[in-house]
């Protein structure tokens, strides 16, 4: 399973009922920090998942509203008691190794060691975080900007029917579930002898700060659960979104769609936008079961069966 939750929504500036666009993500007893803008941590504890475990947070790119709540946070997880053997992964485009250090002038001194990796954005390159598969790709946005996708691999199903036909005592067979050939009275046994089909896993994708791209679209293809910028929810704002390189409701709907994301939620909208609701519409005629991001709506995606 994989935890998400929104825990803000907001572009450019923190508003009093509306924190910076900023998600976290839980699996595997460890926490996953996608941006951390001013006030991050104010919602982090709001939300109430802990701040401790948190171990990997993931830079789209270094604008303030995505950025600038960092010393604060690593100064509170330093507190929460965490050691030398805990260590702490950001992860971000080029750079970010400069980035975190210069924001770290007024936070110099942390009880845990940072690990940086940069990504470029290719296809190739993956960071693996216990089980989860993460891989980034480049955006349109006027500095280097990464989207993410968070992948949960799922292994076929073990059928023990197979096993016994083949004579296989049980004590065999849970390295066969890992994916481990058996030896048996001479026979070399193989996991694809006992195990089902390829089953689909799980994945999740985070987008922001971007103009809608074909790379986007095959990069997000099939996920789960997609969370999306929508900057702008008027269509008359679109000669804006192609300025500042964002998108309206209507083109992160359309980008949603191509994708075929299971789930689409829709964050990052600019200050000067009150109540998204208003604009719904824009997006569920493109993508109907569209949802607008809140503070704090959360969900769980699990295997199907």
């Amino acid at each position: 399973m994989i935890d998400v939750s929104l825990l803000g929504t907001g572009g450019t500036l923190p508003l009093p009922e509306r924190f910076l666009s900023s998600v976290l993500v839980r699996h595997g007893g460890q926490l996953i920090l996608i941006d951390c803008g001013e006030g991050t941590q104010v919602s982090l504890r709001k939300l109430g998942w802990g701040l401790k475990d948190i171990g990997t947070i993931l830079l789209t790119h270094f604008h303030a509203d995505h950025v600038a709540g960092l010393p604060g946070l690593l100064l509170t997880v330093g507190n929460s008691g965490r050691t030398r053997t805990e260590p702490m992964t950001i992860v971000g485009p080029r750079g970010v190794q400069r980035v975190v250090e210069s924001l770290r002038v007024i936070a110099p001194h942390l009880p845990y060691p940072i690990i940086y990796r940069e990504l470029t954005g290719k296809s190739e390159e993956t960071v693996e975080i216990r089980s989860l598969r993460l891989t980034a790709c480049l955006g349109d946005h006027d500095t280097p900007c990464l989207a993410y996708r968070l992948s949960l691999s799922r292994a076929p199903a073990f059928q023990p029917e197979r096993a016994q036909a083949l004579g296989l005592p049980v004590n065999f067979w849970k390295q066969l579930q890992r994916g481990e050939t058996v030896q048996y009275e001479g026979r070399t046994i193989l996991p694809e002898q006992v195990l089902g089909p390829p089953r689909p896993g799980l994945s999740f994708g985070f987008i922001t700060d971007s103009r809608p791209t074909r790379n986007l679209v095959e990069f997000m293809t099939d996920v789960d659960l997609l969370i999306c910028e929508a900057t702008y929810g008027d269509p008359a704002d679109q000669h804006k979104a192609i300025e500042n390189k964002h998108m309206t409701f209507g083109e992160t709907a359309a980008l949603g769609a191509a994708a075929r994301a299971r789930q689409l939620w829709l964050t990052h909208f600019t200050p000067a936008m009150p109540n998204p609701d208003y604009f719904r519409r824009e997006a569920e005629s493109i993508y109907p079961n569209v949802v607008i991001g809140r503070e704090h709506r959360a969900t769980t995606l699990a295997f199907a069966d």
